[in-house]
């Protein structure tokens, strides 16, 4: 546990995340790539000045970054996790998610939230399941329901990318909304959220997210043992 909480609160293991972020998405080649790339504005010539790999690789670098202060239970992760929502919403439509026009201001929403609730409780304070009667059932079916319908509105039709999309959405969701109340096992969640997250990156080409989601399941992983123990200290 002394390691976990170590590598927890390690500055350098934030620095490996973004490099990760930035040297996967180099190598592929994805980095360099700009807005031209993308069907809406291939006709457009200006957009081959719009540098959209490297707005990519900075949204994945701050998704890093917000998610890491967030395992420290240091409320500005949720801060910059909020901020960067939008703008990962306007990257993840251009890459081809009808979805995201409907769903991400509801994910920015959910985020905002977290920011006022975390304020009510103590740094440290963290809650788990039992502390909230059927919540977990609640919202999980809440968030599934939510994300198929507005996928639906958006898409018209069930594609494979709707199927996806919806699935992905529906799973970030939960874990969101379990943040707002700062229960752990919320860790549990964003350890599957981001294994179908990595298939979807993949799928889309977005490269610079490839590495990032394989970094957040390490990081899911260490965070839920140290949110746990800090729950059991308060109960001691």
């Amino acid at each position: 546990m002394v390691f976990l909480k170590v590598l927890n609160q390690s500055r350098l293991f934030d620095i490996i995340g973004v490099l990760i972020v930035i040297l996967t998405a180099y190598f592929s080649g994805y980095i360099s790539d700009s807005l031209i790339k993308i069907s809406l504005f291939s006709n457009y010539s200006w957009a081959k000045y719009v540098p959209f790999g490297i707005i990519s690789v900075v949204s994945s670098s701050l998704s890093i970054l917000s998610t890491r202060l967030t395992a420290r239970l240091n409320k500005y992760g949720n801060i910059l996790g909020t901020f960067n929502t939008a703008l990962s919403g306007v990257i993840d439509f251009l890459l081809g998610n009808k979805g995201a026009i409907l769903t991400y201001p509801i994910s920015f929403i959910v985020n905002a939230a977290s920011i006022k609730f975390w304020a009510r409780f103590d740094r440290q304070k963290v809650h788990k399941i039992s502390d909230f009667k059927m919540i977990l059932p609640l919202i999980i079916v809440s968030a599934l329901v939510i994300s198929l319908m507005l996928n639906y509105f958006a898409f018209q039709r069930f594609t494979p990318l709707y199927w996806l999309s919806s699935a992905v959405f529906g799973l970030s969701l939960i874990p969101n909304l379990l943040n707002v109340l700062k229960i752990q096992d919320q860790w549990l969640f964003w350890i599957f959220y981001n294994l179908v997250q990595l298939v979807k990156a993949i799928t889309q080409g977005n490269f610079a997210n490839v590495g990032k989601y394989i970094y957040y399941i390490i990081n899911s992983a260490v965070a839920y043992p140290v949110w746990r123990d800090n729950r059991n200290q308060e109960e001691r």
